[in-house]
């Protein structure tokens, strides 16, 4: 059994509250059989509950989801945009910082959104930001 994500915030609704202590009583009434069976838990990147994890399901891989991986690596991806457009380096020939500039504008939404959501226009724009921040292009 799998507890992802999903199930962990079902089961912290579950809870009268956040605590550990709470989240634990929710846990045993599940019983051991239960809890030795759950072959993963995904929990947030801040590890709050990797303790009662690891005390009542010891077997159980614990993963980061996929949500909090995701904003991590849009976060890093759109600061290194915005420094990009602050103080641009490492120029292609014949592109000065002011191109830089008007190319970045708008391109947030091209460089976050997966591409198969992309319009024809934030498809321009990434190609765009692709073809003068090589950075940008290999991170994305």
């Amino acid at each position: 059994m799998v507890l992802s994500d999903l199930d962990t915030h079902i089961l912290i609704g579950m809870a009268p509250s956040r605590t550990h202590c709470d989240i634990k009583a929710v846990l045993l009434d599940w019983g051991a059989e239960v809890l030795s069976n759950i072959e993963e838990v995904s929990i947030d990147l801040s590890g709050n509950y990797r303790g009662v994890v690891r005390q009542l399901m010891p077997q159980a891989e614990v993963v980061a989801d996929c949500f909090h991986v995701m904003k991590l690596v849009n976060d890093e991806l759109n600061q290194t945009r915005n420094a990009f457009r602050r103080k641009p380096d490492n120029l292609p020939a014949g592109v000065s910082a002011e191109v830089v500039k008007e190319v970045l504008k708008n391109s947030k939404y091209a460089l976050l959104k997966p591409e198969e959501n992309l319009t024809d226009t934030q498809i321009e724009k990434l190609a765009e930001v692709k073809a003068i921040a090589p950075k940008l292009a290999l991170m994305h």
